[in-house]
């Protein structure tokens, strides 16, 4: 039996964060900076892979040239896709006359988002991508720098979700540059044994 172990780090905030940022891409904030760097100091890990997305993937840069290691940028650790509603200010999604985004929110494993992506198809590339690279460094700690509905969707697997309802939004306070650990068992059968390590918040040592 072989584990590989993950840690999951949401970015630190970002410009515009009062909006719904799924593949919209803007640049963090100097509190963002410092949000990053306060949440992975204390990890040690051997591979390092990010979204490709600015708020993710700026620092993922740092980070390599600091510790002189590779990088490599994977399109599974995105954000999910909000389609029409990327990047609209969160105030008025939640007005809408039509309900939608509330319909969304109360239902996000039936409801998507128009022109987006379903939180299902998330759960697969996300769930997808645990799988490969528990397989490519066995034994070996792996640092995932990615975004609050990847880890939100991983929490529900984890924990046995039925795909409905909305626990894994509208329960976990889940701030900027908060973690989450996990470590994948492999058998002799090379059957996988995901586990929940642990959740750590966002730090608060850098305001």
């Amino acid at each position: 039996m072989t584990t590989t172990e993950f840690h999951l780090v949401r970015h630190g905030q970002p410009q515009d964060a009062e909006r719904l940022l799924g593949r919209s891409d803007p640049e963090l904030t100097e509190l963002g900076w410092r949000q990053w760097q306060s949440s992975c100091a204390p990890l040690t890990w051997q591979q390092l892979y990010s979204s490709p997305l600015r708020r993710c993937a700026d620092f993922g840069q740092q980070l390599a040239r600091q510790q002189h290691c590779s990088l490599q940028l994977d399109d599974r650790l995105q954000e999910l896709d909000f389609g029409e509603w990327d990047g609209q200010a969160l105030a008025q999604l939640w007005q809408r006359p039509e309900g939608d985004f509330e319909a969304y929110w109360q239902r996000p494993w039936q409801q998507v988002p128009p022109g987006g992506e379903s939180t299902d198809a998330l759960l697969q590339r996300v769930t997808g991508l645990l799988a490969e690279l528990a397989e490519r460094h066995r034994g070996e700690t792996v640092l995932l720098l990615t975004h609050s509905g990847v880890i939100r969707v991983l929490l529900s697997w984890l924990l046995g979700g039925q795909q409905q309802g909305n626990a894994h939004l509208s329960r976990v306070a889940l701030g900027h540059a908060a973690r989450l650990h996990i470590q994948i068992y492999i058998d002799e059968q090379g059957l996988h044994w995901p586990q929940l390590m642990g959740l750590f918040p966002a730090p608060t040592d850098c305001e």
